[in-house]
C-alpha cells in the first residue's frame, strides 16, 4: 500500500527504492482507492465505539441524577419534605386559579375623563 516496492534488498549495495507509480494521477488514484478501502473497514468499529460510549455517558448521567435525588431524599427530614409537597400543591392551585378565564366586571363604571 507505500509507493516503494514491498520487499528491498537489505544489503549495503543496494540501490536507492523505485516508486511503483507512473504517474502522479496512478499514485493519487490508489492512494484514494486504499483511503476508502480502509474507511470502510474502520467505519463500523468506529460506529460501535461511539455507540457504546454515548450508552455510557447516558447511563453514568442517569445514575448520578437518580442517585443523588434519592440521597437527598433520604436525608432530607420529614417535615421538610411534607413542607415541600404542600408548597408545590398551593403553587400548583394558584397557577390554576390564575390561568383561569376571567369574567367582564359589567357592573363597573367606565374610566373617569382626566
Amino acid at each position: 500500500m507505500n509507493a516503494f516496492e514491498e520487499f528491498p534488498e537489505h544489503s549495503a549495495n543496494a540501490e536507492p527504492r523505485a516508486a511503483r507509480y507512473t504517474s502522479f494521477s496512478e499514485a493519487f488514484d490508489t492512494a484514494r482507492h486504499d483511503a476508502s478501502s480502509m474507511a470502510r473497514e474502520a467505519a463500523p468499529k468506529l460506529r460501535e465505539a461511539l455507540a457504546g460510549a454515548a450508552h455510557d455517558i447516558a447511563y453514568g448521567a442517569a445514575f448520578g441524577a437518580c442517585f443523588a435525588a434519592c440521597f437527598a431524599k433520604e436525608l432530607m427530614p420529614t417535615g421538610l419534605r411534607d413542607a415541600l409537597r404542600k408548597g408545590a400543591n398551593a403553587g400548583r392551585d394558584a397557577a390554576e386559579k390564575a390561568a383561569e378565564p376571567v369574567a367582564p366586571a359589567c357592573d363597573m363604571p367606565p374610566p373617569l375623563a382626566t
